[in-house]
Protein backbone atom coordinates (compact mmCIF):
# COMPACT_ATOMS: atom_id res chain seq x y z
CA UNK A 1 0.00 0.00 0.00
CA UNK A 2 1.11 3.68 -0.56
CA UNK A 3 0.91 4.92 2.86
CA UNK A 4 0.73 8.73 3.02
CA UNK A 5 2.72 11.56 4.29
CA UNK A 6 1.39 13.33 7.32
CA UNK A 7 1.26 16.73 7.83
CA UNK A 8 -0.30 19.84 9.86
CA UNK A 9 -2.42 22.62 8.56
CA UNK A 10 -0.89 25.77 7.32
CA UNK A 11 -0.10 27.45 10.33
CA UNK A 12 1.03 25.11 13.31
CA UNK A 13 2.20 25.64 16.43
CA UNK A 14 4.23 23.20 18.47
CA UNK A 15 1.37 21.14 19.74
CA UNK A 16 -0.35 20.87 16.08
CA UNK A 17 3.42 19.28 15.08
CA UNK A 18 3.34 17.25 18.11
CA UNK A 19 -0.19 15.67 17.17
CA UNK A 20 0.71 14.94 13.33
CA UNK A 21 3.91 13.61 14.26
CA UNK A 22 2.00 10.64 16.62
CA UNK A 23 -0.27 10.68 13.62
CA UNK A 24 2.52 9.61 11.66
CA UNK A 25 4.05 7.40 14.21
CA UNK A 26 0.55 5.49 14.61
CA UNK A 27 -0.16 4.81 11.04
CA UNK A 28 3.55 3.75 10.27
CA UNK A 29 4.65 6.49 7.77
CA UNK A 30 6.70 9.34 7.64
CA UNK A 31 5.60 12.98 9.05
CA UNK A 32 6.76 15.95 6.64
CA UNK A 33 6.83 19.45 7.76
CA UNK A 34 4.19 21.77 6.28
CA UNK A 35 6.86 24.76 5.31
CA UNK A 36 3.40 26.45 3.46
CA UNK A 37 3.22 24.03 1.06
CA UNK A 38 -0.63 23.42 -0.76
CA UNK A 39 -1.74 19.92 -0.39
CA UNK A 40 -1.70 19.17 -3.95
CA UNK A 41 2.23 20.45 -3.91
CA UNK A 42 2.86 17.78 -1.41
CA UNK A 43 1.17 15.07 -3.11
CA UNK A 44 3.08 16.03 -6.57
CA UNK A 45 6.46 16.30 -4.56
CA UNK A 46 6.57 13.00 -2.67
CA UNK A 47 3.84 10.99 -4.72
CA UNK A 48 1.98 9.54 -2.14
CA UNK A 49 -1.52 10.77 -0.37
CA UNK A 50 -1.35 12.78 2.40
CA UNK A 51 -2.90 13.43 5.68
CA UNK A 52 -3.34 16.60 6.97
CA UNK A 53 -4.07 15.90 11.06
CA UNK A 54 -5.66 19.28 12.35
CA UNK A 55 -6.47 19.68 16.16
CA UNK A 56 -10.23 19.62 14.83
CA UNK A 57 -10.43 16.73 12.33
CA UNK A 58 -8.01 14.64 10.07
CA UNK A 59 -8.17 14.79 6.72
CA UNK A 60 -7.18 12.07 4.00
CA UNK A 61 -6.20 13.72 0.93
CA UNK A 62 -5.83 10.40 -1.95
CA UNK A 63 -6.46 12.78 -5.17
CA UNK A 64 -5.80 16.73 -5.59
CA UNK A 65 -8.77 17.04 -7.31
CA UNK A 66 -11.11 15.55 -4.73
CA UNK A 67 -12.26 17.13 -1.62
CA UNK A 68 -11.05 15.24 1.42
CA UNK A 69 -12.32 12.10 3.40
CA UNK A 70 -12.58 13.10 6.85
CA UNK A 71 -14.89 12.23 9.60
CA UNK A 72 -18.34 13.10 10.42
CA UNK A 73 -21.58 11.71 11.10
CA UNK A 74 -23.74 12.27 7.67
CA UNK A 75 -27.11 11.38 8.37
CA UNK A 76 -27.13 9.22 11.39
CA UNK A 77 -28.13 11.66 14.02
CA UNK A 78 -31.23 12.94 11.68
CA UNK A 79 -32.48 9.32 11.34
CA UNK A 80 -32.04 8.68 15.35
CA UNK A 81 -33.72 11.77 16.07
CA UNK A 82 -36.48 10.64 13.74
CA UNK A 83 -36.71 7.62 15.83
CA UNK A 84 -36.96 9.37 18.89
CA UNK A 85 -39.72 10.71 17.58
CA UNK A 86 -41.72 7.31 16.69
CA UNK A 87 -40.77 7.56 13.28
CA UNK A 88 -39.61 4.36 11.01
CA UNK A 89 -36.08 3.91 9.47
CA UNK A 90 -35.35 1.70 6.57
CA UNK A 91 -32.37 -0.13 7.89
CA UNK A 92 -33.55 -1.09 11.14
CA UNK A 93 -37.17 -2.04 9.36
CA UNK A 94 -35.50 -4.52 7.25
CA UNK A 95 -32.85 -5.42 9.89
CA UNK A 96 -35.60 -5.88 12.36
CA UNK A 97 -33.30 -4.29 14.82
CA UNK A 98 -34.13 -4.67 18.51
CA UNK A 99 -32.25 -3.66 21.77
CA UNK A 100 -29.31 -6.63 22.42
CA UNK A 101 -28.82 -7.53 18.62
CA UNK A 102 -25.57 -8.03 17.37
CA UNK A 103 -25.10 -6.21 14.26
CA UNK A 104 -22.10 -6.61 11.84
CA UNK A 105 -21.27 -4.17 9.67
CA UNK A 106 -19.56 -5.29 6.41
CA UNK A 107 -18.96 -2.30 4.58
CA UNK A 108 -18.42 0.54 7.64
CA UNK A 109 -17.72 3.64 5.24
CA UNK A 110 -17.92 6.55 7.72
CA UNK A 111 -20.25 4.03 10.12
CA UNK A 112 -23.39 5.93 9.55
CA UNK A 113 -25.32 2.91 9.27
CA UNK A 114 -23.38 1.28 11.88
CA UNK A 115 -24.13 4.55 14.34
CA UNK A 116 -27.91 4.14 13.59
CA UNK A 117 -27.40 0.23 14.46
CA UNK A 118 -26.12 0.87 17.37
CA UNK A 119 -28.36 3.57 18.81
CA UNK A 120 -31.31 0.64 18.48
CA UNK A 121 -29.29 -2.27 19.70
CA UNK A 122 -27.97 0.14 22.69
CA UNK A 123 -25.59 -0.88 25.02
CA UNK A 124 -26.58 -4.70 25.92
CA UNK A 125 -25.87 -5.18 21.78
CA UNK A 126 -23.20 -5.12 20.10
CA UNK A 127 -21.82 -3.38 16.76
CA UNK A 128 -18.96 -4.48 14.61
CA UNK A 129 -17.78 -2.16 11.39
CA UNK A 130 -15.10 -3.97 8.85
CA UNK A 131 -13.11 -1.42 7.00
CA UNK A 132 -10.38 -2.98 4.75
CA UNK A 133 -8.58 0.57 4.25
CA UNK A 134 -6.27 0.86 7.24
CA UNK A 135 -5.89 4.94 6.46
CA UNK A 136 -10.05 4.90 6.39
CA UNK A 137 -10.28 3.23 9.37
CA UNK A 138 -7.41 4.83 11.49
CA UNK A 139 -9.43 8.39 10.61
CA UNK A 140 -12.78 7.03 11.07
CA UNK A 141 -12.43 5.13 14.11
CA UNK A 142 -10.85 8.21 15.46
CA UNK A 143 -13.59 10.01 14.68
CA UNK A 144 -15.98 7.79 16.29
CA UNK A 145 -14.17 8.31 19.66
CA UNK A 146 -13.50 11.68 19.47
CA UNK A 147 -16.15 13.62 17.11
CA UNK A 148 -18.14 16.10 19.87
CA UNK A 149 -20.78 17.96 18.18
CA UNK A 150 -24.02 15.45 18.22
CA UNK A 151 -26.24 14.68 20.99
CA UNK A 152 -25.18 12.83 23.28
CA UNK A 153 -27.20 9.50 22.04
CA UNK A 154 -25.51 9.64 19.16
CA UNK A 155 -22.32 10.18 20.36
CA UNK A 156 -23.06 7.57 22.73
CA UNK A 157 -23.84 4.92 20.18
CA UNK A 158 -21.03 6.24 18.10
CA UNK A 159 -18.53 5.05 21.24
CA UNK A 160 -20.30 1.88 21.15
CA UNK A 161 -18.77 1.06 18.04
CA UNK A 162 -15.97 -1.90 17.06
CA UNK A 163 -14.11 -0.64 14.33
CA UNK A 164 -11.96 -3.67 12.98
CA UNK A 165 -9.31 -3.49 9.40
CA UNK A 166 -10.35 -6.24 8.37
CA UNK A 167 -11.38 -6.53 4.24
CA UNK A 168 -14.91 -8.57 5.11
CA UNK A 169 -14.89 -11.72 3.73
CA UNK A 170 -11.65 -12.87 5.57
CA UNK A 171 -13.59 -11.45 9.19
CA UNK A 172 -16.82 -13.41 8.56
CA UNK A 173 -14.50 -16.90 7.62
CA UNK A 174 -12.91 -16.21 11.11
CA UNK A 175 -17.08 -15.93 12.88
CA UNK A 176 -18.36 -19.14 13.85
CA UNK A 177 -21.86 -20.09 12.26
CA UNK A 178 -24.57 -17.73 13.64
CA UNK A 179 -22.40 -15.25 15.49
CA UNK A 180 -24.20 -12.04 14.53
CA UNK A 181 -27.84 -11.46 14.29
CA UNK A 182 -27.41 -9.23 11.56
CA UNK A 183 -25.14 -9.02 8.83
CA UNK A 184 -25.29 -6.31 6.49
CA UNK A 185 -23.61 -5.48 3.25
CA UNK A 186 -23.66 -2.29 1.10
CA UNK A 187 -21.40 -2.06 -1.43
CA UNK A 188 -22.40 1.47 -2.37
CA UNK A 189 -19.71 1.70 -5.77
CA UNK A 190 -21.49 -1.46 -7.04
CA UNK A 191 -22.61 1.54 -9.60
CA UNK A 192 -21.74 4.85 -9.59
CA UNK A 193 -24.37 7.68 -9.33
CA UNK A 194 -23.11 11.36 -9.87
CA UNK A 195 -25.18 13.35 -7.76
CA UNK A 196 -23.89 11.73 -5.11
CA UNK A 197 -21.19 14.05 -4.78
CA UNK A 198 -20.60 13.58 -0.92
CA UNK A 199 -19.62 9.79 -1.54
CA UNK A 200 -16.19 10.76 -3.99
CA UNK A 201 -14.03 11.27 -1.09
CA UNK A 202 -14.89 8.13 0.33
CA UNK A 203 -14.83 6.23 -3.32
CA UNK A 204 -11.37 7.85 -3.75
CA UNK A 205 -10.14 7.00 -0.70
CA UNK A 206 -11.18 3.52 0.65
CA UNK A 207 -10.83 -0.14 -0.93
CA UNK A 208 -13.96 -1.08 -2.53
CA UNK A 209 -14.07 -4.78 -3.44
CA UNK A 210 -17.25 -5.99 -5.13
CA UNK A 211 -18.78 -8.17 -3.28
CA UNK A 212 -18.98 -12.28 -4.44
CA UNK A 213 -20.42 -15.51 -4.05
CA UNK A 214 -18.19 -16.55 -1.26
CA UNK A 215 -18.79 -13.72 0.61
CA UNK A 216 -22.75 -14.19 0.37
CA UNK A 217 -22.06 -18.00 1.26
CA UNK A 218 -19.97 -16.85 4.46
CA UNK A 219 -22.79 -13.61 5.09
CA UNK A 220 -25.44 -16.52 5.32
CA UNK A 221 -23.57 -18.69 7.70
CA UNK A 222 -22.44 -16.18 10.45
CA UNK A 223 -26.29 -14.69 10.66
CA UNK A 224 -28.56 -15.83 13.18
CA UNK A 225 -31.05 -13.84 11.82
CA UNK A 226 -30.77 -12.79 8.23
CA UNK A 227 -28.36 -10.92 5.77
CA UNK A 228 -29.05 -7.75 4.51
CA UNK A 229 -28.21 -5.88 0.96
CA UNK A 230 -28.44 -2.35 0.19
CA UNK A 231 -27.56 -1.67 -3.38
CA UNK A 232 -28.70 -0.32 -6.51
CA UNK A 233 -31.97 -0.76 -8.15
CA UNK A 234 -30.20 -1.82 -10.69
CA UNK A 235 -28.03 -4.07 -9.15
CA UNK A 236 -28.22 -8.00 -10.10
CA UNK A 237 -27.04 -9.05 -6.65
CA UNK A 238 -30.64 -9.27 -5.15
CA UNK A 239 -31.74 -12.00 -7.98
CA UNK A 240 -28.43 -13.57 -7.85
CA UNK A 241 -28.11 -14.15 -4.56
CA UNK A 242 -31.69 -14.63 -3.75
CA UNK A 243 -32.87 -11.70 -1.80
CA UNK A 244 -36.33 -11.12 -1.25
CA UNK A 245 -36.75 -7.20 -2.57
CA UNK A 246 -38.23 -4.26 -0.93
CA UNK A 247 -38.41 -1.56 -3.76
CA UNK A 248 -37.98 2.14 -2.32
CA UNK A 249 -39.78 4.52 -4.69
CA UNK A 250 -38.44 7.41 -5.94
CA UNK A 251 -34.61 6.08 -4.74
CA UNK A 252 -31.91 5.01 -6.18
CA UNK A 253 -30.74 2.22 -3.54
CA UNK A 254 -33.34 -0.72 -2.39
CA UNK A 255 -33.25 -3.19 0.15
CA UNK A 256 -32.99 -7.06 0.69
CA UNK A 257 -33.02 -9.56 2.88
CA UNK A 258 -32.11 -13.70 3.63
CA UNK A 259 -34.28 -14.77 6.47
CA UNK A 260 -32.84 -18.00 8.64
Amino acid sequence: MNLPVVTTGQHPDDESVRLAEQVAGELGTDFVPRRKRSVRKLMKEFGRPVVVAGKERYEYHTDPDVKPLFFHPGLAAIRIKRLQDGGNDALVDVCGLKPGDTFLDCTMGLASDSTVASFVTGPSGQVTACEADPIVTYIVGRGLITYSDSPQDVLDAMRRIEVRNVRAAEFLKSCESDSYDIVYLDPMFEEAIEEAAAFAPLRSAGVHDLPDSELFREAVRVARKRVVLKAHFRSELFGRYGFTRIDRPNTKFHYGFIGK
